[in-house]
């Protein structure tokens, strides 16, 4: 049985209600990996049993997982640190509110936060529980005042699924008052949505079969009226829809004729989806692997930020044999089953949603007008003058970092150097006066697309070196990659001493678009572009003319 296969059958048991230990222990979900990870640990109570019981969701997810635990620690100081790629703090609040109130050991745990994010520019997660709603906001409240650093409420993973978070009777043999009831559901957590939300590229598209997976029944066999729209079908669109009011985008891939597709969301009031929510549409009968490879191209996206959904193994095998980085869920013909699957998928989940982010589908629906309107127009400068394009221009971002950390990790095509700056990377930069961080907003008639641009720049004596340029894919195809990236470094205060800028390189997967900009200016093929640093003379920004049919504004 192929690994793909075992991994969608074991859904149910994964994404019930309230999974078991016993369910758990007896998955064997294969051994194939396409991430690696280290977390430390730091805790002054037990999670060995629960990173045991996350396993098969990491083999899930196809995460290999390493923890380094510390020692019980209440004082949190931290000692042999190593890199890892992320730091974990477990705590037992219990423990410190025994002695203390709330206001005191914040105050402290501020302080030990603190000297961690001095000494580790990796996230932070910060996990444990609360005695109620108001202790909640201000420990959000003061996570938020460090970069990077995330709070995992425990307690509310338990209330929500109605769930006794702890049994103190069991403290002392296992190390930890976390029940027994409650350690499946917070191994869950911690697998598929607090370690993938602080590290891995998000999930940015949905691609749905429509048949048996977004209603019950065949179109071509049923009609239009005779497919059904079960209760599990309908909290399965409203939940589908609810990620698409959050930016993620909507892709339907489905073997039907296109008018009878059509004509089905037309007709069906009764369905929570609309036509226009989906942002790609390949309705056919050509094969699905081909259609998701356009339905990537069409979102200017990489295929590894879409999650295929069908209820038919074959096409799920097909899909993921020809575009392996594919992410896939079965569509259980219990749809509840696969509601609760894209509740809890890895890397769809967001620790918060933006502005930019809500803005992403907008944005992309203006698209297709941009696309029709240069279709009409000759001259670039008129197709740029009818959109009335402004981009606004910002050489002290502090208050953008965090959506500038967000670009910095879900960029793929035009990222030059894939250095994935984290926040707190971003802020130490910041506060550099060595260093400089930028970012661009662009809008136009159709749309506001927000910051689209970030470019982190460090000088090194008369070398001012770009060590991070990220482009978002929905600024990319106007002709503006110039203009965004040449006038921002020609404006830091870091550039008016140097005599030569230096571009970091490191190729990817799907970086080519960066490269190719760059050898147009380095006048080299785009295949010659080495990695490391790659070098254009100071003259070249001194002499660069924006295109003049957009406006720019320095913020």
């Amino acid at each position: 049985m192929s690994l793909i296969i075992k991994r969608m059958e074991s859904q149910p048991t994964l994404f019930t209600a309230r999974p078991t230990r016993l369910s758990l222990q007896q998955l064997n979900l294969g051994a194939e990996q396409n991430r690696s990870v280290s977390v430390n640990v730091w805790r002054n109570h037990a999670l060995e049993s629960i990173v045991s019981l996350a396993q098969p969701y990491f083999a899930f997810g196809r995460w290999q997982v390493a923890f380094n635990f510390g020692d019980y620690d209440d004082s949190l100081m931290f000692a042999g640190r190593e890199a890892a790629d992320l730091e974990l703090l477990w705590l037992d609040s219990s423990r410190y509110l025994a002695n203390t109130d709330f206001a005191a050991w914040s105050e402290w745990l501020l302080t030990r936060l603190s000297v961690l994010r001095a000494a580790s520019n990796v996230p932070i997660i910060v996990a444990t529980w609360l005695q109620n709603a108001e202790q909640h906001q201000q420990m959000q409240a003061l996570v938020d005042t460090l970069p990077d650093i995330y709070f995992a409420d425990i307690g509310s993973v338990c209330a929500e699924a109605r769930v006794e978070l702890l049994d103190m009777r069991i403290a002392v043999a296992t190390g930890s008052p976390i029940s027994n009831a409650a350690q499946p559901l917070l191994a869950r957590k911690l697998a598929c949505h607090w370690l993938p939300a602080a590290l891995s590229p998000p999930i940015k598209a949905l691609a749905l079969d429509l048949d048996n997976t977004l209603h019950q029944g065949i179109l071509g066999e049923d009609g239009i009226h005779g497919v059904a729209l079960t209760p599990q079908h309908k909290a399965l669109q409203e939940s589908v829809k609810a990620l698409q009011q959050k930016g993620i985008f909507l892709a339907l891939v489905s073997r039907n004729e296109r008018v009878d597709v059509e004509d089905l969301f037309a007709q069906r009031d009764d369905f929570p989806l609309k036509w226009d929510d989906f942002a790609a549409t390949e309705v056919s009968w050509g094969d699905k692997a081909s259609a998701i490879a356009r339905v990537a191209q069409a979102l200017r996206i990489s295929p590894d930020a879409v999650l295929f959904v069908d209820d038919n193994l074959g096409e799920l095998v097909a899909v993921t044999s020809q575009l392996p980085q594919v992410h896939a869920i079965h569509a259980h013909e219990n749809a509840e089953l696969t509601r609760r699957a894209l509740e809890h998928y890895p890397a769809l989940w967001r620790w918060k949603v933006t502005a930019d982010d809500v803005k992403r589908n907008q944005d992309m629906k203006a698209n297709a007008l941009r696309e029709a309107l240069l279709t009409e127009v000759t001259d670039p400068e008129e197709y740029l003058r009818n959109l009335q394009v402004t981009l606004v221009f910002n050489h002290a971002p502090q208050e953008h970092l965090s959506r500038l950390a967000d670009l910095c990790k879900k960029t793929n095509q035009f990222n030059l150097a894939m250095r994935r700056f984290s926040l707190s990377e971003l802020t130490e930069r910041y506060n550099s006066e060595n260093s400089a961080v930028a970012c661009v907003q662009l809008k136009d008639r159709l749309s506001d697309s927000g910051i689209i641009a970030v470019i982190v720049a460090e000088r090194h004596g008369d070398l001012l070196i770009i060590e991070e340029l990220c482009i978002s894919c929905r600024a990319l195809g106007r002709q503006l990659e110039d203009t965004i990236v040449l006038w921002t470094i020609r404006n830091l205060p870091q550039f008016q001493t140097c005599e030569q800028v230096c571009f970091r390189v490191q190729h990817g997967p799907r970086n080519q678009p960066a490269q190719a900009w760059l050898a147009g200016h380095l006048q080299v093929a785009p295949d010659a572009v080495q990695e490391g640093l790659n070098g254009i003379p100071r003259q070249t920004l001194e002499q660069f003319t924006p295109v003049q049919s957009v406006q720019l504004i320095e913020e």
